[in-house]
Protein backbone atom coordinates (compact mmCIF):
# COMPACT_ATOMS: atom_id res chain seq x y z
CA UNK A 1 0.00 0.00 0.00
CA UNK A 2 1.53 3.35 -1.01
CA UNK A 3 2.39 5.91 1.65
CA UNK A 4 0.23 8.97 2.12
CA UNK A 5 3.03 11.52 1.68
CA UNK A 6 0.76 14.34 2.82
CA UNK A 7 0.96 12.86 6.34
CA UNK A 8 4.75 13.12 6.49
CA UNK A 9 5.89 15.27 9.42
CA UNK A 10 9.65 15.83 9.60
CA UNK A 11 9.52 17.54 12.98
CA UNK A 12 10.72 20.99 13.97
CA UNK A 13 13.94 22.68 12.88
CA UNK A 14 14.27 23.78 16.50
CA UNK A 15 15.47 21.27 19.10
CA UNK A 16 13.80 23.32 21.84
CA UNK A 17 10.37 22.69 20.31
CA UNK A 18 11.13 19.19 19.07
CA UNK A 19 12.44 17.52 22.22
CA UNK A 20 8.94 17.07 23.68
CA UNK A 21 7.43 15.97 20.36
CA UNK A 22 9.70 13.40 18.78
CA UNK A 23 13.40 14.27 18.96
CA UNK A 24 14.04 11.76 21.74
CA UNK A 25 12.68 9.03 19.43
CA UNK A 26 14.37 9.95 16.14
CA UNK A 27 17.53 11.70 17.32
CA UNK A 28 20.45 10.45 15.22
CA UNK A 29 23.60 9.76 17.20
CA UNK A 30 26.22 10.70 14.63
CA UNK A 31 29.96 10.29 15.09
CA UNK A 32 30.35 13.74 16.69
CA UNK A 33 27.72 12.90 19.29
CA UNK A 34 29.48 9.68 20.24
CA UNK A 35 32.88 11.36 20.47
CA UNK A 36 31.51 14.17 22.61
CA UNK A 37 29.35 11.96 24.83
CA UNK A 38 32.10 9.42 25.47
CA UNK A 39 34.88 11.92 26.19
CA UNK A 40 35.77 14.48 28.83
CA UNK A 41 35.20 17.34 26.39
CA UNK A 42 32.74 20.00 27.50
CA UNK A 43 32.60 22.55 24.65
CA UNK A 44 30.59 21.80 21.52
CA UNK A 45 31.35 24.04 18.52
CA UNK A 46 29.44 24.12 15.26
CA UNK A 47 28.01 26.34 12.57
CA UNK A 48 24.44 27.61 12.69
CA UNK A 49 22.02 24.73 12.15
CA UNK A 50 24.64 22.01 12.73
CA UNK A 51 22.67 20.42 15.57
CA UNK A 52 24.28 21.81 18.73
CA UNK A 53 20.99 22.38 20.51
CA UNK A 54 19.66 18.97 19.46
CA UNK A 55 22.68 17.24 21.00
CA UNK A 56 22.36 19.24 24.22
CA UNK A 57 18.60 18.66 24.48
CA UNK A 58 19.06 14.93 23.91
CA UNK A 59 21.92 14.68 26.42
CA UNK A 60 19.98 16.66 29.03
CA UNK A 61 16.93 14.45 28.57
CA UNK A 62 19.08 11.30 28.88
CA UNK A 63 20.77 12.57 32.05
CA UNK A 64 17.40 13.42 33.63
CA UNK A 65 16.11 9.91 32.87
CA UNK A 66 19.12 8.51 34.75
CA UNK A 67 18.07 10.50 37.80
CA UNK A 68 20.92 13.01 37.59
CA UNK A 69 20.32 16.68 38.31
CA UNK A 70 20.12 18.72 35.10
CA UNK A 71 20.30 22.50 34.70
CA UNK A 72 19.60 23.95 31.24
CA UNK A 73 20.58 27.56 30.69
CA UNK A 74 19.69 29.31 27.45
CA UNK A 75 20.65 32.96 27.94
CA UNK A 76 18.41 34.12 25.10
CA UNK A 77 16.49 36.30 27.51
CA UNK A 78 19.21 38.93 27.65
CA UNK A 79 20.70 41.29 25.13
CA UNK A 80 24.42 41.73 24.90
CA UNK A 81 23.71 45.45 24.75
CA UNK A 82 22.99 45.35 28.49
CA UNK A 83 26.49 44.19 29.36
CA UNK A 84 28.41 47.42 28.94
CA UNK A 85 26.27 49.28 31.50
CA UNK A 86 27.55 47.14 34.33
CA UNK A 87 31.24 47.76 33.84
CA UNK A 88 31.21 51.21 32.25
CA UNK A 89 33.56 52.66 34.89
CA UNK A 90 36.05 49.79 34.79
CA UNK A 91 39.53 51.27 35.17
CA UNK A 92 41.54 48.06 34.92
CA UNK A 93 41.12 47.53 31.21
CA UNK A 94 40.18 44.30 29.52
CA UNK A 95 41.76 42.06 32.17
CA UNK A 96 39.47 43.60 34.75
CA UNK A 97 36.45 43.13 32.54
CA UNK A 98 37.13 39.47 31.96
CA UNK A 99 37.76 38.78 35.64
CA UNK A 100 34.50 40.56 36.55
CA UNK A 101 32.52 38.53 34.04
CA UNK A 102 34.26 35.34 35.12
CA UNK A 103 33.47 35.79 38.79
CA UNK A 104 29.86 36.77 38.02
CA UNK A 105 29.44 33.64 35.89
CA UNK A 106 30.90 31.53 38.70
CA UNK A 107 28.46 33.09 41.16
CA UNK A 108 25.54 32.36 38.81
CA UNK A 109 26.56 28.76 38.13
CA UNK A 110 27.12 27.99 41.81
CA UNK A 111 23.78 29.64 42.63
CA UNK A 112 21.98 27.48 40.06
CA UNK A 113 23.64 24.36 41.47
CA UNK A 114 22.70 25.26 45.03
CA UNK A 115 19.09 26.03 44.05
CA UNK A 116 18.83 22.72 42.17
CA UNK A 117 20.15 20.78 45.16
CA UNK A 118 17.73 22.57 47.49
CA UNK A 119 14.80 21.81 45.16
CA UNK A 120 15.59 18.19 44.30
CA UNK A 121 17.64 16.78 47.18
CA UNK A 122 15.88 17.93 50.32
CA UNK A 123 15.61 14.66 52.26
CA UNK A 124 16.64 15.15 55.85
CA UNK A 125 18.07 18.65 56.08
CA UNK A 126 21.25 17.66 57.85
CA UNK A 127 24.92 18.46 57.34
CA UNK A 128 25.94 19.69 53.89
CA UNK A 129 22.40 19.68 52.49
CA UNK A 130 21.24 21.87 55.36
CA UNK A 131 24.10 24.35 54.76
CA UNK A 132 23.18 24.71 51.10
CA UNK A 133 19.44 24.84 51.78
CA UNK A 134 19.91 27.66 54.30
CA UNK A 135 22.10 29.58 51.84
CA UNK A 136 19.41 29.32 49.15
CA UNK A 137 16.63 30.42 51.52
CA UNK A 138 18.64 33.34 52.94
CA UNK A 139 20.36 34.59 49.77
CA UNK A 140 18.64 33.36 46.63
CA UNK A 141 14.96 32.70 47.20
CA UNK A 142 14.44 36.31 48.22
CA UNK A 143 15.72 37.49 44.83
CA UNK A 144 12.95 37.69 42.27
CA UNK A 145 15.41 37.27 39.42
CA UNK A 146 15.84 34.99 36.44
CA UNK A 147 19.19 33.31 35.86
CA UNK A 148 20.81 36.15 33.98
CA UNK A 149 19.37 38.57 36.50
CA UNK A 150 21.43 36.87 39.23
CA UNK A 151 24.57 37.35 37.13
CA UNK A 152 23.81 41.02 36.46
CA UNK A 153 23.14 41.66 40.14
CA UNK A 154 26.60 40.37 41.00
CA UNK A 155 28.12 42.61 38.35
CA UNK A 156 26.24 45.52 39.91
CA UNK A 157 27.70 44.74 43.32
CA UNK A 158 31.20 44.85 41.82
CA UNK A 159 30.41 48.08 39.99
CA UNK A 160 28.98 49.86 43.02
CA UNK A 161 32.10 49.24 45.06
CA UNK A 162 34.42 50.31 42.25
CA UNK A 163 32.73 53.67 41.78
CA UNK A 164 31.74 54.21 45.44
CA UNK A 165 33.32 56.66 47.90
CA UNK A 166 34.78 54.08 50.26
CA UNK A 167 38.19 54.39 51.84
CA UNK A 168 40.79 52.70 49.70
CA UNK A 169 41.47 49.84 52.12
CA UNK A 170 37.78 49.18 52.72
CA UNK A 171 37.05 49.20 48.99
CA UNK A 172 39.94 46.81 48.36
CA UNK A 173 38.70 44.43 51.08
CA UNK A 174 35.12 44.39 49.80
CA UNK A 175 36.23 43.85 46.22
CA UNK A 176 38.51 41.02 47.32
CA UNK A 177 35.57 39.31 49.04
CA UNK A 178 33.48 39.53 45.88
CA UNK A 179 36.26 38.47 43.52
CA UNK A 180 37.20 35.51 45.73
CA UNK A 181 33.52 34.46 46.10
CA UNK A 182 33.86 34.18 49.88
CA UNK A 183 30.20 33.39 50.47
CA UNK A 184 30.44 30.55 47.92
CA UNK A 185 33.77 29.19 49.14
CA UNK A 186 32.31 28.58 52.59
CA UNK A 187 29.85 26.14 50.99
CA UNK A 188 32.28 24.36 48.67
CA UNK A 189 33.18 21.59 51.19
CA UNK A 190 29.46 20.84 51.60
CA UNK A 191 29.01 20.81 47.83
CA UNK A 192 31.92 18.39 47.39
CA UNK A 193 30.33 15.98 49.89
CA UNK A 194 27.01 16.07 48.03
CA UNK A 195 28.80 15.55 44.69
CA UNK A 196 30.22 12.25 45.93
CA UNK A 197 26.76 10.74 45.54
CA UNK A 198 25.07 13.17 43.14
CA UNK A 199 25.80 13.94 39.50
CA UNK A 200 24.97 17.43 38.23
CA UNK A 201 25.07 18.48 34.58
CA UNK A 202 24.77 22.09 33.41
CA UNK A 203 24.05 22.74 29.72
CA UNK A 204 24.57 26.29 28.43
CA UNK A 205 23.19 26.87 24.93
CA UNK A 206 21.95 29.64 22.61
CA UNK A 207 24.86 31.97 23.30
CA UNK A 208 24.51 33.51 19.85
CA UNK A 209 21.07 34.99 20.58
CA UNK A 210 21.41 38.77 20.57
CA UNK A 211 25.13 38.60 19.76
CA UNK A 212 26.44 42.02 18.73
CA UNK A 213 30.18 41.32 18.33
CA UNK A 214 31.03 44.02 20.87
CA UNK A 215 34.10 43.88 23.10
CA UNK A 216 31.88 43.36 26.14
CA UNK A 217 30.10 40.43 24.45
CA UNK A 218 33.44 38.78 23.71
CA UNK A 219 34.72 39.24 27.26
CA UNK A 220 31.41 37.99 28.58
CA UNK A 221 31.93 34.71 26.70
CA UNK A 222 35.60 34.52 27.67
CA UNK A 223 34.52 34.92 31.30
CA UNK A 224 32.03 32.08 30.88
CA UNK A 225 34.72 29.76 29.54
CA UNK A 226 37.00 30.62 32.43
CA UNK A 227 34.22 30.10 34.99
CA UNK A 228 33.13 26.76 33.53
CA UNK A 229 36.68 25.43 33.59
CA UNK A 230 36.94 26.30 37.29
CA UNK A 231 33.69 24.50 38.15
CA UNK A 232 34.69 21.49 36.07
CA UNK A 233 37.76 21.03 38.25
CA UNK A 234 35.73 20.63 41.45
CA UNK A 235 34.47 17.09 40.88
CA UNK A 236 33.98 14.58 38.03
CA UNK A 237 30.32 14.55 39.04
CA UNK A 238 29.86 18.26 38.23
CA UNK A 239 30.08 19.20 34.57
CA UNK A 240 29.37 22.45 32.75
CA UNK A 241 28.79 21.97 29.02
CA UNK A 242 28.80 24.89 26.58
CA UNK A 243 27.65 24.96 22.98
CA UNK A 244 28.78 27.85 20.82
CA UNK A 245 28.63 28.84 17.18
CA UNK A 246 31.86 28.54 15.25
CA UNK A 247 31.99 32.23 14.34
CA UNK A 248 31.71 33.27 18.00
CA UNK A 249 34.23 30.70 19.16
CA UNK A 250 36.76 31.97 16.61
CA UNK A 251 36.72 35.33 18.42
CA UNK A 252 37.71 33.89 21.79
CA UNK A 253 41.48 33.37 21.21
CA UNK A 254 41.86 37.11 20.58
CA UNK A 255 40.85 37.88 24.16
CA UNK A 256 41.32 34.79 26.27
CA UNK A 257 44.90 34.05 27.22
CA UNK A 258 44.10 30.41 28.03
CA UNK A 259 42.59 29.76 24.59
CA UNK A 260 44.85 26.74 24.07
CA UNK A 261 43.41 25.13 27.20
CA UNK A 262 39.92 25.68 25.82
CA UNK A 263 40.78 23.87 22.59
CA UNK A 264 41.59 20.72 24.54
CA UNK A 265 37.95 20.65 25.68
CA UNK A 266 36.40 21.26 22.24
CA UNK A 267 34.51 18.93 19.92
CA UNK A 268 33.52 20.35 16.51
CA UNK A 269 30.30 19.08 14.91
CA UNK A 270 30.76 17.61 11.46
CA UNK A 271 28.27 15.74 9.28
CA UNK A 272 28.89 13.43 6.35
CA UNK A 273 26.39 12.68 3.57
CA UNK A 274 25.67 9.19 4.91
CA UNK A 275 24.93 10.58 8.37
CA UNK A 276 22.54 13.20 6.99
CA UNK A 277 20.70 10.48 5.07
CA UNK A 278 20.33 8.45 8.26
CA UNK A 279 19.06 11.53 10.11
CA UNK A 280 16.29 12.23 7.60
CA UNK A 281 15.59 8.50 7.30
CA UNK A 282 14.91 8.22 11.03
CA UNK A 283 12.35 11.04 10.82
CA UNK A 284 10.65 9.41 7.85
CA UNK A 285 10.46 6.04 9.64
CA UNK A 286 9.14 7.73 12.79
CA UNK A 287 6.21 8.98 10.72
CA UNK A 288 5.80 5.76 8.73
CA UNK A 289 6.61 2.82 11.07
CA UNK A 290 6.26 0.33 8.20
CA UNK A 291 9.63 1.62 6.94
CA UNK A 292 11.47 0.84 10.20
CA UNK A 293 13.15 -2.25 8.76
CA UNK A 294 14.53 -0.40 5.74
CA UNK A 295 17.85 1.44 5.50
CA UNK A 296 18.13 5.19 5.06
CA UNK A 297 18.19 5.14 1.26
CA UNK A 298 15.14 2.87 1.01
CA UNK A 299 13.28 5.17 3.39
CA UNK A 300 14.25 8.21 1.28
CA UNK A 301 13.22 6.56 -1.98
CA UNK A 302 9.85 5.62 -0.45
CA UNK A 303 9.06 9.32 -0.13
CA UNK A 304 11.13 11.07 -2.83
CA UNK A 305 11.50 10.22 -6.51
CA UNK A 306 14.92 8.56 -6.60
CA UNK A 307 16.32 10.57 -9.53
CA UNK A 308 16.48 14.15 -10.75
CA UNK A 309 16.30 13.09 -14.38
CA UNK A 310 17.15 16.48 -15.86
CA UNK A 311 20.46 16.45 -13.95
CA UNK A 312 21.06 12.68 -14.01
CA UNK A 313 21.71 12.63 -10.27
CA UNK A 314 20.15 10.85 -7.30
CA UNK A 315 17.61 13.09 -5.56
CA UNK A 316 19.21 12.58 -2.15
CA UNK A 317 22.60 13.70 -3.49
CA UNK A 318 21.00 16.63 -5.30
CA UNK A 319 19.35 17.95 -2.14
CA UNK A 320 22.23 17.26 0.27
CA UNK A 321 24.66 18.91 -2.19
CA UNK A 322 22.60 22.08 -1.79
CA UNK A 323 23.29 22.20 1.93
CA UNK A 324 26.50 22.87 3.80
CA UNK A 325 25.97 19.53 5.50
CA UNK A 326 23.88 21.07 8.26
CA UNK A 327 20.80 19.15 9.47
CA UNK A 328 18.64 22.29 9.68
CA UNK A 329 19.24 23.08 6.00
CA UNK A 330 18.35 19.54 4.95
CA UNK A 331 15.13 19.70 6.96
CA UNK A 332 14.25 23.12 5.52
CA UNK A 333 14.72 21.93 1.93
CA UNK A 334 12.74 18.72 2.50
CA UNK A 335 9.88 20.60 4.16
CA UNK A 336 9.72 22.98 1.21
CA UNK A 337 9.49 19.93 -1.05
CA UNK A 338 6.45 18.83 0.98
CA UNK A 339 4.91 22.26 0.44
CA UNK A 340 5.10 21.70 -3.33
CA UNK A 341 4.00 18.05 -3.22
CA UNK A 342 0.89 17.59 -5.35
CA UNK A 343 -0.41 14.07 -4.74
CA UNK A 344 1.15 10.96 -6.22
CA UNK A 345 3.23 8.11 -4.78
CA UNK A 346 6.32 10.24 -4.19
CA UNK A 347 7.62 13.79 -4.13
CA UNK A 348 8.58 14.27 -7.78
CA UNK A 349 11.33 16.27 -9.49
CA UNK A 350 8.99 19.17 -10.24
CA UNK A 351 8.29 19.68 -6.53
CA UNK A 352 12.00 19.48 -5.67
CA UNK A 353 12.96 22.08 -8.29
CA UNK A 354 10.11 24.38 -7.23
CA UNK A 355 11.25 24.07 -3.60
CA UNK A 356 14.81 24.85 -4.65
CA UNK A 357 13.81 28.31 -5.88
CA UNK A 358 12.59 29.26 -2.42
CA UNK A 359 15.35 27.41 -0.58
CA UNK A 360 18.13 29.03 -2.63
CA UNK A 361 16.96 32.52 -1.72
CA UNK A 362 16.54 31.57 1.95
CA UNK A 363 19.97 29.93 2.12
CA UNK A 364 21.77 32.88 0.45
CA UNK A 365 20.17 35.36 2.84
CA UNK A 366 20.81 33.08 5.83
CA UNK A 367 24.51 32.86 5.01
CA UNK A 368 24.77 36.65 4.79
CA UNK A 369 22.93 36.96 8.09
CA UNK A 370 25.19 34.42 9.79
CA UNK A 371 28.24 36.66 9.24
CA UNK A 372 26.46 40.02 9.40
CA UNK A 373 28.51 41.40 12.30
CA UNK A 374 31.96 40.66 10.97
CA UNK A 375 31.10 41.12 7.27
CA UNK A 376 27.96 43.27 6.97
CA UNK A 377 26.00 43.35 3.73
CA UNK A 378 27.50 40.15 2.32
CA UNK A 379 24.49 39.95 0.01
CA UNK A 380 25.80 43.00 -1.84
CA UNK A 381 29.08 41.17 -2.46
CA UNK A 382 27.27 38.02 -3.62
CA UNK A 383 25.50 40.14 -6.24
CA UNK A 384 28.85 40.51 -8.05
CA UNK A 385 28.37 36.89 -9.16
CA UNK A 386 24.80 37.30 -10.41
CA UNK A 387 24.20 35.99 -13.91
CA UNK A 388 27.81 34.83 -14.36
CA UNK A 389 29.18 31.34 -14.76
CA UNK A 390 28.95 29.32 -11.59
CA UNK A 391 32.27 27.60 -12.29
CA UNK A 392 35.36 29.70 -12.74
CA UNK A 393 39.04 29.16 -13.31
CA UNK A 394 41.40 30.47 -10.65
CA UNK A 395 42.37 33.34 -12.96
CA UNK A 396 38.78 34.35 -13.73
CA UNK A 397 37.77 34.20 -10.06
CA UNK A 398 40.74 36.27 -8.92
CA UNK A 399 40.17 38.87 -11.64
CA UNK A 400 36.52 39.16 -10.54
CA UNK A 401 37.50 39.60 -6.91
CA UNK A 402 40.30 42.03 -7.80
CA UNK A 403 37.73 44.13 -9.66
CA UNK A 404 35.56 44.13 -6.53
CA UNK A 405 38.29 45.18 -4.08
CA UNK A 406 39.52 47.89 -6.49
CA UNK A 407 36.05 49.36 -6.80
CA UNK A 408 35.59 48.57 -10.50
CA UNK A 409 32.61 46.37 -9.61
CA UNK A 410 29.97 47.87 -7.33
CA UNK A 411 29.57 46.01 -4.04
CA UNK A 412 27.26 48.69 -2.67
CA UNK A 413 27.06 48.69 1.16
CA UNK A 414 29.74 46.00 1.53
CA UNK A 415 32.31 48.46 0.12
CA UNK A 416 33.17 49.61 3.65
CA UNK A 417 35.13 46.42 4.30
CA UNK A 418 35.56 44.89 0.82
CA UNK A 419 37.63 47.82 -0.45
CA UNK A 420 39.97 47.35 2.52
CA UNK A 421 40.71 43.71 1.62
CA UNK A 422 43.25 42.03 -0.61
CA UNK A 423 41.56 39.98 -3.34
CA UNK A 424 43.24 36.79 -2.12
CA UNK A 425 41.89 37.45 1.38
CA UNK A 426 38.46 37.84 -0.15
CA UNK A 427 38.83 34.50 -1.92
CA UNK A 428 39.74 32.82 1.38
CA UNK A 429 36.75 34.44 3.07
CA UNK A 430 34.28 33.20 0.44
CA UNK A 431 35.82 29.73 0.68
CA UNK A 432 35.77 29.73 4.47
CA UNK A 433 32.08 30.67 4.78
CA UNK A 434 31.10 28.07 2.18
CA UNK A 435 30.09 30.35 -0.68
CA UNK A 436 32.83 28.87 -2.87
CA UNK A 437 33.80 25.25 -3.43
CA UNK A 438 37.15 24.04 -4.77
CA UNK A 439 37.88 21.39 -7.40
CA UNK A 440 40.25 18.87 -5.85
CA UNK A 441 42.30 16.02 -7.36
CA UNK A 442 40.72 12.57 -7.54
CA UNK A 443 42.89 11.24 -4.72
CA UNK A 444 41.51 13.84 -2.26
CA UNK A 445 37.84 13.30 -2.97
CA UNK A 446 37.01 10.12 -1.06
CA UNK A 447 33.25 10.42 -0.45
CA UNK A 448 33.22 14.10 -1.48
CA UNK A 449 32.33 15.26 -4.96
CA UNK A 450 34.56 16.87 -7.55
CA UNK A 451 34.08 20.26 -5.90
CA UNK A 452 34.36 20.33 -2.12
CA UNK A 453 33.56 22.96 0.49
CA UNK A 454 35.48 24.09 3.53
CA UNK A 455 33.01 22.15 5.72
CA UNK A 456 34.02 18.94 3.89
CA UNK A 457 37.78 19.42 3.63
CA UNK A 458 39.15 22.38 5.57
CA UNK A 459 42.87 21.71 4.99
CA UNK A 460 43.00 22.66 1.31
CA UNK A 461 45.71 25.09 0.14
CA UNK A 462 43.68 27.38 -2.10
CA UNK A 463 46.75 28.46 -4.05
CA UNK A 464 46.99 24.93 -5.45
CA UNK A 465 43.39 24.97 -6.70
CA UNK A 466 42.86 25.71 -10.41
CA UNK A 467 39.05 25.71 -10.56
CA UNK A 468 36.30 26.93 -8.25
CA UNK A 469 32.52 26.76 -8.15
CA UNK A 470 29.91 28.81 -6.38
CA UNK A 471 28.12 26.50 -3.95
CA UNK A 472 25.08 24.92 -5.68
CA UNK A 473 22.80 26.27 -2.93
CA UNK A 474 23.21 29.77 -4.39
CA UNK A 475 22.92 28.95 -8.09
CA UNK A 476 19.19 29.44 -8.38
CA UNK A 477 18.92 32.71 -6.48
CA UNK A 478 21.92 34.28 -8.26
CA UNK A 479 20.80 33.00 -11.71
CA UNK A 480 24.16 31.36 -12.37
CA UNK A 481 24.57 29.90 -15.81
CA UNK A 482 25.90 26.38 -15.60
CA UNK A 483 24.45 23.55 -13.51
CA UNK A 484 25.38 22.66 -9.97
Amino acid sequence: MPLDISLLNLGSDSAERDITVGLADYFYQNSTYHKFFNSDKTILVGTRGAGKSAIFKYMASAEARKGNLVIELSPEEYSYELLSQYLRSEQEGSWGKQSSYSVAWQYLLFSLVFKKIAEEKRGLLLGPQKDIYNHVVNNLNSQDLNSIGILFEYLKRLEQIKIGNHESFQKSRELQKLYSLEEIKELQPSLEIILKRTRIKIFIDELDKGWDNSEDAKYFLAGLFQASQKLNRISPNLRVYISIRQELFDNIPQIYEDAQKIREDVEVIRWGKAELLELIGLRIAHCFPELQQHNGLRRWNSVFSSMISSQQINSVDYIIDRTQHRPRELLQFCKLCLDYYNKGKRIEESAILAAEEVYSEQKTKDLASEYRFKYPYLLDLFEVFRGRKGRLSKEDLEYLLLSAVCGELDVDRAAEWVLEMDYLELKKLLWHIGFLKAKVPQAMRNTCGTYVGHYELSTINLENISYFSVHPAFYNFLSLKDGG
